[in-house]
C-alpha cells in the first residue's frame, strides 16, 4: 500500500464523515464506520508512523526532544528564501533542517548556507539513508542527527557557526520588532550603532517573545495532540478536544 497517499490525504480539520470515508477507501474496508474522529485520527497516525518515513514523523521526534526543556521552539521559521523546519531558542539558537527518507537533498546546500548566517548552532536531522551524502556535502560546523527507531543518534554535534552575519539576522525581524529592540527600524542605523553580540542577543529575545505563547500551548497540551497534528496546533493553538470532537 502507498502510505504517502494516506499522509497527503489526511487533513486535521476534516469532518468525521470525510475522514471515515477516506480511511475506509484507503484500506478498502468498511469496518471503520463505527469509529469516532479521534479514533480514526489515532489509527491514521499509527499507519503513518509505522509505514511512512515522512517529515511529520521526524518533526514530532525532534519536538519531543525539547518539549520538557527550558527552550522556546518553533516550526518553519523563514530565513531568506528558506524555512528552517524547527528552531529552538534559549541562551543560544539551534536550527534543525529535516530530510526524511522521501526527501531529496537538492536544496540542502542553499538551506544550510542560509541558516548558518543567522543561527548559532545548526543541525541536519536526516533519515539514515542520507548519511553518506550529507557527510560529504555539509560544512564541518553542521551537526548531523538521525533516529534508529526511537533512539536519537548524534553522529556529529553542531559547533558555533563561523558565518553569523548581523545584517542577515536583522532581516528576521519585522518593523515593529526592530523598533521594540532598537528604537528604530532602519537597518543601516542599527548596524552602525550596535555590536554583533548585541544584535545576536536581541534576535534571541525577539524570537523567544514571538514564539513563546505558541510553544507554551504545545507544552501544556502535548499529551492531547496526535503526533501528526503537532505543527497544526502550534500554528493555531486551538483546543485539541474541539478538533477531535472529544467531549
Amino acid at each position: 500500500m502507498d502510505y504517502s497517499v494516506l499522509a497527503r490525504s489526511y487533513k486535521t480539520l476534516s469532518y468525521e464523515k470525510e475522514l471515515r470515508e477516506m480511511y475506509c477507501t484507503f484500506h478498502n474496508n468498511p469496518d471503520y464506520n463505527a469509529l469516532s474522529k479521534h479514533e480514526l485520527t489515532l489509527l491514521i497516525n499509527e499507519d503513518i508512523f509505522k509505514n511512512y518515513n515522512g517529515e511529520q514523523v521526524l518533526k514530532y521526534k525532534i519536538a519531543k526532544e525539547f518539549i520538557n526543556k527550558q527552550y522556546v521552539a518553533a516550526f518553519e521559521v523563514k530565513v531568506k528564501s528558506s524555512r528552517t523546519d524547527f528552531l529552538v531558542i534559549n541562551g543560544d539558537t539551534k536550527s534543525f533542517e529535516i530530510k526524511s527518507k522521501i526527501d531529496t537533498l537538492q536544496r540542502l546546500a542553499k538551506q544550510t548556507a542560509d541558516y548558518g548566517t543567522v543561527f548559532e548552532y545548526n543541525t541536519v536531522l536526516i533519515d539514515k539513508c542520507h548519511l553518506s551524502k550529507v557527510i560529504k556535502s555539509l560544512p564541518d560546523f553542521y551537526g548531523i542527527w538521525y533516529y534508529e527507531g526511537d533512539e536519537k543518534i548524534i553522529f556529529r554535534e553542531a559547533s558555533y557557526s563561523p558565518n553569523i552575519n548581523s545584517g542577515e539576522q536583522l532581516t528576521l525581524f519585522n518593523k515593529k520588532e526592530l523598533k521594540t529592540a532598537f528604537s528604530t527600524s532602519c537597518i543601516e542605523t542599527i548596524l552602525s550603532t550596535n555590536t554583533g553580540e548585541s544584535i545576536n542577543c536581541a534576535l534571541k529575545i525577539m524570537l523567544k517573545k514571538r514564539y513563546n505563547d505558541r510553544w507554551n500551548f504545545l507544552q501544556n497540551n502535548f499529551k492531547k495532540i496526535v503526533p501528526i497534528d503537532l505543527q497544526f496546533f502550534f500554528n493555531t493553538n486551538v483546543d485539541p478536544f474541539l478538533i477531535y470532537n472529544i467531549n
